[in-house]
Formats: C-alpha cells, structure tokens, sequence
C-alpha cells in the first residue's frame, strides 16, 4: 500500500518548507498539553495524552491524502519529519512520564520505525529515480490503494474488537472515559493542524498533526505503560479513520458542486 503511494512522487530538500516543521513541533507541543489536561480531570489516565500526542504521524497518511487528491508530498515529507521527531522524543521523555528506565533498547522503536515506513519510502524512490518504467507501471495501480486501505481499515477494526474483548476486565466507565478522551485529543491533533497551517495546505497538515501511527502507539503502551492506556490507540483507529472518511466525503463533495459562474 505505502509502494503504491510513495513510487512517482519526488521528495528532495526543495520539498521541504516551514510548514512541515511546524507540523512537527505542533505533535511535541501538543503531548505537553494533552497529558496536562487530561492528568488534571484523570490523573489515572494521563498517560492517553502522552501517547496520543506523542505518536507520530501514521505512514498510511499518505495513502489518505493520494484518496483525498491532496498533496501527497507534502503529507509524505511531513510523515517523515514527525516520525524523526519521535524517535527522538519518545525515549527521551516516556521515561520521565512514567518515571522508570526503558525495558528495552530505544533502538527497537527506531526499528519499528523503519520498517514500516524507512523501506517502502527508499524503495519508492529508488523505483522513481532510477527506473521510469516500473515507475510508471506501478502508478497505474494507485487506485488499488484504496481497497487496500480498506481492507487495512476491516483488520484493524477487527483488531480493535479483539482487543477490547480481551480487556474486558477494565470497567465500562473507564473503557468510555478513555474513549471521549481519544475524541477529543483526536480533534485537537487534527484542528490544530489545519488551523495552523496555510489554507492551500489545510488539509495536508491536519493529516500531518492528527493521522496517527495506532500501531506503533500501541506497541508503545504494550511494551511499556499498560494496557489499559493501550486502549487509547485502539479508539483512536476508529476515529481517524470516521474522522478522515468524513473528510474525504466533504472534499468530494465541494469538488462537485458546480462552480457559480457570473452572467452578463
């Protein structure tokens, strides 16, 4: 899917600009604030904050904005700028907020990292650069990015049921507390983002601030907070994808509507 998305587009340092710095710092700044605010009304659950404002920007956020026909590279080097920016943050502050010692090297989060968007973006390029033709095939199956979304989209949902099933001895006060605070966390990352941001590139930076890498968040709260706090990426799955769906309709919808033209 992230193939698909990243083979045909040039990314050089010419594509680089304020905005996708901004873009960045917005996702530091925003951890601070969200674990603030939520440790003041739920001390217990603070750590939702922290780990749906630090987590980066999800790879897939490019597959969303080539559905949307937004600028995919855009979206594409602001991913790459965000996850950059945590993989310097997160191992650097997640001991701090949970006041103990990593488990386990913070290189496996740079791993992580890597794997799921470094190499589909390297060979991406390196299609694009170096040979035109496959190139230009593989753009061709763009399209195809989207039933893969979907289909991304059933896993994970199915994921979610799973999870929470499996969860089941938390209480459903706590499992819906949990969920309005994903909510509003979720629209906080991705208005900020738009609001922020140039009108030409509004949507682009909203995906950059609020598309969030659940999986890695996940792993992130499995691996070294509790997964209570796991359920925060879990819920977040769901409202990102309602949230960008909604998007995508409203977006083709105004492309369609007849522009008013003046009459002599």
């Amino acid at each position: 899917m992230l193939l698909l998305t990243f083979t045909g587009i040039r990314i050089t340092y010419k594509n680089i600009g304020r905005t996708h710095i901004q873009a960045a710092l917005i996702v530091v700044v925003l951890t601070f604030i969200h674990y603030g605010w939520v440790k003041l009304f739920f001390p217990e659950l603070a750590m939702v904050g922290f780990i749906l404002g630090a987590a980066p920007t999800a790879a897939a956020a490019a597959v969303v904005a080539n559905m949307m026909k937004l600028n995919v590279s855009f979206v594409t080097v602001s991913t790459v700028f965000s996850n950059i920016v945590s993989v310097i943050f997160i191992p650097v502050m997640l001991p701090i907020f949970i006041k103990e010692p990593l488990t386990t090297s913070p290189l496996f989060i740079v791993l992580q990292v890597f794997i799921t968007l470094g190499i589909p973006l390297i060979i991406g390029q390196l299609i694009t650069l170096y040979s035109p033709v496959l190139s230009n095939k593989i753009t061709q199956y763009k399209p195809f990015s989207f039933v893969l979304f979907i289909l991304n989209m059933f896993i994970a949902s199915a994921n979610c049921s799973h999870y929470i099933q499996n969860n089941a001895t938390i209480s459903i006060q706590t499992i819906i507390t949990i969920a309005a605070i994903t909510v509003v966390i979720g629209l906080i990352n991705f208005k900020v983002g738009e609001w922020t941001a140039p009108k030409a590139l509004k949507y682009e930076s909203g995906l950059a601030t609020g598309r969030k890498n659940t999986m890695f968040a996940l792993w992130i709260c499995l691996t070294y907070i509790n997964p209570m706090i796991g359920l925060a990426p879990v819920f977040y799955i769901v409202f990102h994808n309602v949230y960008n769906s909604a998007q995508l309709w409203f977006l083709e919808r105004k492309r369609n509507i007849p522009k008013k033209t003046g009459t002599n």
